[in-house]
Parts: C-alpha cells; sequence; structure tokens
C-alpha cells in the first residue's frame, strides 16, 4: 500500500504519468475538500491509474457551499482522465467529514452523478483513510482544510466518528494576521517549508486547538496509546510532534498524508462493486 501511495503522488495532475493499460475496470475516488478537490482513478485490482487535483475554496468547516462551483470542478477533473483513457470509468465514491452526514450525502452524491458516475460509496472520511492504513486499534485523525476528524478503530473497526471546524484553514488566518498578508500569501508562506521555523511558533494556539478537539474525542478511551494523522494540513512540519507531546502519546503520520483519504475513497469502489478489495492489515497495509 505504501507503494500505491507514492504513486499517487507521482501522478498528481502530470497526466504522462497516467496509465490505464491492462485495466479492466475503472473507479473514481473524489475527495472535496475545503481548499482542495482531488480525484484518483483505481483499477479492478486497487492500482492508482490517474490522479487530478485542483485548488478551490468549495467547502466551508466540512459542508459544501458552492454546489455549482463543486460540480463544475469535479466535472473538468473527470473530464481532463477521460480524455487519456480509452475505457470507460462511470463508477465512483466520495466521502464526507464525520457528524456531516445530513448535510452532505445526497450533495456528493448528485456531484457525482452529475459528473456522469454511479455513487458505489459515500464513507466517512477516517473509515476511508483506513481502508489505506489497516489500523487495527487506534485513532484516525484527518486534519482537512476546515475541519478535524476523529475515528476511534477497535479490532479493525471503527467505533466512533466526531468532526469539528478547525483545520488549515484556521492555521493560514492566524498567520496571515500576524504577518499583515492575504490569506493566499499566508498559504504560500505555510507551505514554504524554508520558513517553517518561523511558522509553527505563530500558528501554535491553532495547533492546540486541534490537540483539544482529539484528546475530547477520545476521553472514553483511556487506553488509546497511538494516533494517526493524516490530511493536508499534516503536511506541515512539526505540527504532528506537536499534537503527540500535547496528548502524551505516540502521534505519527504516514508519507504522503494528503493523498491517504482520497485514495481509500477511491478502494472503496472495489468493495462495493464485489471486487473483493480486502482493507490494509499490520501486514500488509501501512501499519
Amino acid at each position: 500500500m505504501i507503494q500505491a501511495v507514492k504513486k499517487v503522488k507521482e501522478m498528481v495532475n502530470q497526466p504522462e504519468r497516467w496509465d490505464f493499460s491492462g485495466a479492466e475496470k475503472l473507479f473514481a475516488g473524489v475527495d472535496i475538500g475545503t481548499y482542495k478537490t482531488i480525484a484518483i482513478v483505481v483499477d479492478e485490482k486497487g492500482k492508482p491509474r490517474a490522479a487530478n487535483m485542483r485548488r478551490a475554496e468549495i467547502v466551508r468547516s466540512g459542508l459544501i457551499v458552492d454546489y455549482v462551483g463543486a460540480l463544475r470542478l469535479v466535472r473538468e477533473l473527470m473530464e481532463e482522465i477521460r480524455e487519456h483513457c480509452s475505457k470507460p470509468i462511470e463508477k465512483g465514491a466520495t466521502s464526507y467529514p464525520p457528524q456531516t452526514e445530513s448535510g452532505n450525502i445526497d450533495t456528493t452524491k448528485y456531484i457525482l452523478e452529475g459528473a456522469e458516475m454511479d455513487v458505489l460509496r459515500i464513507l466517512d472520511e477516517p473509515s476511508a483513510a483506513n481502508l489505506v492504513l489497516g489500523i487495527k486499534d487506534g485513532a484516525i485523525v484527518d486534519v482537512g482544510g476546515g475541519t478535524t476528524g476523529v475515528a476511534v478503530i477497535e479490532n479493525g473497526q471503527v467505533v466512533r466518528t466526531s468532526d469539528e471546524a478547525t483545520g488549515g484553514v484556521h492555521l493560514s488566518l492566524v498567520l496571515a494576521g500576524h504577518l499583515r498578508v492575504s490569506l493566499e500569501e499566508a498559504e504560500k508562506i505555510k507551505a514554504d517549508r524554508n520558513m517553517n521555523n518561523s511558522v509553527l511558533p505563530v500558528v501554535r494556539p491553532v495547533i492546540d486547538k486541534i490537540s483539544d478537539i482529539i484528546e475530547s474525542s477520545l476521553k472514553d478511551f483511556r487506553g488509546m496509546k497511538r494516533v494517526c494523522m493524516v490530511g493536508g494540513t499534516c503536511e506541515l512540519d512539526g505540527l504532528t510532534g506537536i499534537v503527540g507531546s500535547n496528548l502524551r502519546l505516540e502521534a505519527f503520520q504516514p508519507e504522503e498524508p494528503q493523498v491517504i483519504t482520497p485514495l481509500g475513497i477511491a478502494l472503496s469502489c472495489l468493495d462495493a462493486n464485489g471486487d473483493g478489495f480486502v482493507s490494509g492489515t499490520r501486514s500488509d497495509g501501512y501499519y
């Protein structure tokens, strides 16, 4: 599974690296995020074949607030992939932050249908991530652009999920205010690893807030020892370490945390379609 994650990262927005040869069936996983939306295509064996991503502000606090913009964006992402593929891509899946089902499930379903796909699965983001990670016992924290979602895993099953509105955009807002720059400029500074030592102290209060959200979600699970951090916001160097220190437990992140959830969304299609996909375990998954 580690190789699949690396492959997705290498092919994002790189059509020359997309390869559909030998695939019998193709499935798309679409992750509609606060700042970025990504579509990943896998074949019937779960092998990544294409990945396309665009920046767009169509989600706020975990809810899609620009339906027309989201529909247009997903159509564009899928049309670009289909232009390079002679095989049909007619089945897909998508996701939602935990506890936003009422506001998201129908909306995301209509968006995928508007992009000419039958919707096989709509699942919460941490559960999608665990189809890649294969964690048996622990917690998965998906820190996205607008929210922090937490899923508690026991014996390989999700037993509790929660979600609160704090994520990458809040780090950027604090940074923009401190530096007196635009939000867009703050985003660039936050993503610049050379600026990391200057950024972390400024956004530390937001990271502490994220830690509080996780701690609150885990309060009934005192035996929790490990927390896996995924989502684009976790690409900020040092964030995971601060969370682990705050919680006084082991916090770790996989390689390329930004693509874990969307890859899991795509892989969920295989199980729903009856192609026999089984999520990773400690022996064949990530951890």
